[in-house]
């Protein structure tokens, strides 16, 4: 009996850490389930510094920390954040500046901004050759100067041109500044962030004219939300401005992790240049308070500046186009 009550004993212990174990694994694996799968997608198909905040959320597990699986889909002409987020392809999107949500709200596109990352950034400028001695304005009257249509920097540029009644030749040169480099145009577009920063650092000696410098005020990276996950779960959009927010701050404590991230994403990326552009990404982040926090005076600036050049119907309505509903504002 006592051997036998042995035996039954060892089969009950073996049949209770089966159990154990199969539960245990059904639990993991249904955490791992529970993750909601969105997509964010970015304006660009490049690495930089200014998306460190979503590679972060994603590498340290911010994102999943508040219930997501967050793929981050690279932009292109054809697959841009305003016409993906607004056909439900991607739940949120990276825009350069609030120019491309009026835009694109202007034109039937079913998005909202629900943050504002970089406050009075002016990032767009015009680039020339130092050698051309182009240094102000009014020396492109009727020069060619590179665009990349469908970026932010096409709306930025039409508006500071129309502005100060410049007329030029606009060529669609995109990404790449090799005509700029060979002379074969006056001037390109630019983020005093990156070709800004790359240029001079391969010895290319260039002007920058800035827009800001002639009445033209932007600000940086709006994020967007499709219009019918805003209205049927407004949860899931709190729980994901939380975790930007999260992130925002997190990359802004952890700069060599920003750049580290970046890094990732592209090896050939440039430990210097991520400095660099974290100086002036971060400045803009920081300008902004609270964090993500959409300042409807900026908003009018920004509406009126595009009325005024005729890329969006005068009768817009900007304070329909964000919400802050999502955001803490200060105490």
């Amino acid at each position: 009996m006592k051997i036998l009550a042995k035996i039954l004993f060892a089969v009950l212990f073996i049949i209770s850490v089966i159990y154990l174990f199969n539960s245990q694994s059904f639990n993991l694996s249904e955490k791992t389930l529970s993750l909601q799968r969105i997509s964010l997608r970015l304006p660009i198909p490049v690495a930089d510094t200014a998306f460190s905040p979503y590679y972060l959320a994603v590498d340290k597990g911010i994102f999943a920390k508040y219930g997501f699986d967050v793929t981050l889909e690279p932009g292109t002409p054809e697959l841009n954040p305003v016409k993906m987020v607004s056909q439900g392809m991607d739940d949120f999107g990276v825009l350069g500046g609030p120019e491309l949500l009026f835009s694109g709200r202007n034109k039937g596109a079913t998005i909202t901004g629900i943050a504002l990352l970089h406050k009075d950034s002016n990032f767009v400028v015009l680039l020339t050759l130092k050698e051309k001695e182009i240094n102000e304005l009014k020396d492109l009257q009727n020069k060619s100067v590179g665009f990349f249509y469908g970026h932010i920097s096409t709306d930025i540029l039409r508006m500071l041109f129309k502005k100060n009644n410049i007329k030029v030749n606009e060529v669609d040169v995109g990404f790449d500044y090799g005509s700029l480099i060979t002379g074969s145009i006056d001037a390109q577009w630019a983020f005093r962030s990156t070709a800004g920063i790359t240029l001079p650092a391969k010895g290319i000696e260039v002007n920058v004219i800035s827009p800001a410098d002639y009445g033209i005020r932007t600000n940086g990276h709006m994020i967007i939300v499709n219009d019918s996950l805003l209205k049927n779960n407004p949860g899931l959009v709190q729980r994901f401005t939380d975790a930007l927010v999260e992130a925002i701050n997190f990359a802004l404590s952890n700069e060599d992790e920003a750049i580290a991230a970046t890094i990732a994403r592209d090896p050939n990326f440039s430990y210097d240049i991520g400095k660099k552009q974290l100086s002036i990404y971060n400045n803009a982040i920081l300008r902004n308070k609270p964090i993500g926090w959409i300042h409807e005076e900026d908003m009018q600036i920004a509406s009126k500046q595009m009325i005024e050049a005729g890329l969006i119907s005068e009768y817009f309505d900007a304070n329909s186009a964000f919400t802050n509903r999502f955001l803490k504002p200060l105490e």
